[in-house]
This record gives C-alpha cells, structure tokens and sequence, in this order.
C-alpha cells in the first residue's frame, strides 16, 4: 500500500494533462447524453471499470490480473464493436447532422412542394404514409428489403402507393433527390416516442432519423395529422407552410 501511495505522488501533472482529462471527460458526458435510456451507458461503464482495474493492475504488478486483462483485450475490441455496433452507427450519424458539417456540404435537391401535397390529401383521405427523404448520408443499406420503384418522383405517384389497396402501402417510401427509389421498406424502429399511443409508422419514421441524418414525414391513419422527424425528435401535428420551410432549412443546413 505504501509503494501504491508512493507511486501516485510521484504522478506529475501538467496543464496540457488536465486540458486532456477535461476534453475526455466531455466526450464521456455527451456519449452518455446522447444514448440516455439504452444499454450503451451500462456496457460503456463496464468498459470503464475493466480500464480502470487493468491501469491499478500493472500498477501494482498484479501478474494474474495483467494476465486475465491481457486475455480480454485479445477479444474484447472486436466484442466491443459488435455490441456497441447500433450506437456507434447513431453516434456516427449524429456527428454527420451537425449543422457546421452539414453547412459545408451541399444538400440534395428534393421537389418539396409535390411531397408535401401527397402528404396533405393522402391525411384528408384518411391513409397513413411514411415517407423518407434520404439526405446527406446515404440509406442504401435499408433498400435491400423494399420494392424496388426507382421513378421519377409525382404527388400522384406517392398517393397511389399509399392507397390502402396498394400492396406496397406498408411500410416506407425512400426518396432521393427527385426519385422515388424503393417502397415497402422497413426502417429501425425507436422505443423512445413521447406518446405510447403512436404506432409503428411513427416509430420507424423517428427511428431511420436515429441513425442517419434522414427527414422523416409520417402521415397517421387513425389521427389524419401529419408530423416530421429529424435527428430522432418527432414534430407534433404541423402545417403546410411550416412543414415546406423546416424541410428547406434542413437540407439547407440551417437546423
């Protein structure tokens, strides 16, 4: 115990070590305010208390436990990546959305005048709808499972695919630039709505925005309203005009 006392006074200090503590103490912070309420913070503590023991073990020069770490560390990174796969992905996407990097980017031009007057007379006609504008980072990765469409995009044609009748009306519409690129798609689904009582458009339309930086525009069937989801927050009901200019400031990355 003693030496373990020694070593510590020993530890030196500098400004630059502390400027270090402090930044790594603000990505730990953020890190866990950003994955609030899932697994990520219990596993991503767990990572910390093995660090933490690994740092007392060498020490203290404690063979059998260097020897157990050691183990662990041959596995432990690729388990790691596996396990924290879905919040990596969501971390990654929330770097991707921030409005410095996104400014200095170009965004996709998207017709938003004829998505929006689907969006209106498919929730007047009481359909529900989940359409998805892909923005900067792509979603091909989520095409694989829809029908493929790949045609130009029209209000009629959106409208037509969310006919009730329609087999390709479940699910979601993925649009990129001025074309309808797949239907029937299923989206990650969040567990983190503010109403228990929105269904499971809802739920992938905030889901999709989680782990991308995607607009979400969710038409309810039983409610008629129509909401927006951006960066994980869902809208409550929104109007025409308001729904066109938070588009536009989005992909223009002024929100």
């Amino acid at each position: 115990m003693n030496d373990f006392l020694q070593i510590l006074k020993s530890i030196e200090f500098s400004f630059f070590d502390i400027i270090d503590f402090l930044i790594l103490l603000f990505i730990v912070y953020q890190f866990l305010k950003l994955f609030r309420g899932t697994r990520a913070p219990y596993m991503f503590l767990s990572v910390l208390i093995i660090v933490f023991l690994a740092v007392i073990s060498e020490i203290l020069k404690l063979s059998s436990m260097n020897l157990l770490i050691n183990a662990f560390k041959t596995v432990g990174l690729v388990a790691l990546i596996i396990l924290f796969q879905p919040e990596i992905r969501r971390l990654l996407a929330s770097i991707g959305q921030s409005r410095i990097l996104r400014a200095l980017t170009k965004g996709p031009k998207v017709p938003i005048d004829e998505i929006i007057e689907a969006c209106y007379r498919i929730s007047e006609r009481g359909y529900g709808a989940l359409i998805v504008i892909q923005n900067r980072m792509s979603l091909q990765d989520y095409l694989e499972e829809g029908i493929e469409i790949d045609a130009k995009l029209s209000s009629y044609l959106i409208e037509s695919i969310f006919y009730p009748e329609n087999p390709l009306h479940d699910g979601a519409i993925v649009i990129k630039e001025d074309r309808i690129l797949s239907a029937s798609v299923k989206l990650p689904r969040s567990s983190k709505l503010p109403d228990p009582l929105l269904g499971t458009r809802h739920e992938a339309a905030v889901g999709i925005t989680e782990i991308s930086d995607a607009i979400s525009i969710v038409v309810s069937e039983e409610r008629q309203t129509v909401r927006l989801a951006f960066k994980g927050e869902l809208s409550p009901p929104i109007e025409k005009e308001e729904l066109k200019g938070t588009i536009e400031a989005i992909l223009n990355g002024r929100i």
